[in-house]
Order: C-alpha cells, then structure tokens, then sequence
C-alpha cells in the first residue's frame, strides 16, 4: 500500500529535474561519443541531485508517517506481538489509550517529542552533508 501511496510525488519530481537538463548539454556529450549510461550518470544525475536529494528526504519524513496504513490494517490493536506496532501507532496507543490500555499523556508527549527530533537530527545531518557535496553548475 505504501509503494502506491508514495511513489507519484517522486516520480513527478523526477520527471521534471529530467526534462529541465538543457539539451545542449545532453547532445555535446553525444557528439563527443557518450554512451546512454555515461550520458546518465556524468551529465544527466549531478544535475537532477539537488531534485533527488528533496525526494530522498521527503520519503525519510513520509515513512514516519506510517501510522494510516498500519491503522487502517490494524486498527489501534499492535498486531501479535507487537510486529505491526510502529512509533506513530505507539504514540496513538499511548496519548489516546486503547485495547484497555489507560492513557499517558506524558509518555505520548515524549514519544512524539523523539519521532520529531529524530526526523529533525538526521534531515539536518542529510541536509549538512548534502550541501559540502553539491556543486554549483554554470552554464
């Protein structure tokens, strides 16, 4: 379910970084003998990276979103032994209470507080990375 529900908005992005290459560029790199697949990944994807990097860090935060499909499956119940149980449907669980389980707005808070910042360190430490590696083209 989650392939079908998160793969269009990538695809677009894709779509659109690909057709914004200048086509000059693609057909000197013919002229001068590229091959299709060296035409790709020497020309084409340095850049469409900085399209490609937006997309990797969308579908990081997309995938702590999860808690629809699982709930939508589930319902609030965790699965046996917990296999279905990811941190959002923990944070439901939790907060809200259910499967008799008394609510705990504190502990609700707290896993709410770590699902943000673990989104927030490793899509600042992505973005830090990314941006010592991305070069600047002129054309």
């Amino acid at each position: 379910m989650s392939v079908w529900e998160y793969v269009g908005i990538p695809m677009i992005f894709l779509y659109t970084a690909l057709i914004a290459v200048p086509h000059d560029m693609v057909e000197a790199a013919r002229i001068d003998g590229a091959r299709s697949w060296s035409l790709f990944w020497r020309i084409k994807f340095p850049l469409i990276a900085p399209q490609f990097a937006l997309i990797v860090i969308l579908t990081y935060i997309w995938t702590f979103n999860g808690f629809d499909i699982v709930y939508a499956l589930n319902g609030s119940a965790p699965g046996p032994n917990y296999s279905t149980d990811i941190l959002g449907t923990l944070f439901y669980r939790t907060f809200f209470g259910s499967s008799g389980q008394v609510a705990d707005l504190d502990l609700g808070a707290t896993i709410a507080s770590v699902i943000f910042l673990i989104i927030l360190i490793t899509t600042a430490a992505y973005v830090v990375v990314l941006q010592r590696r991305i070069r600047t083209y002129q054309l």
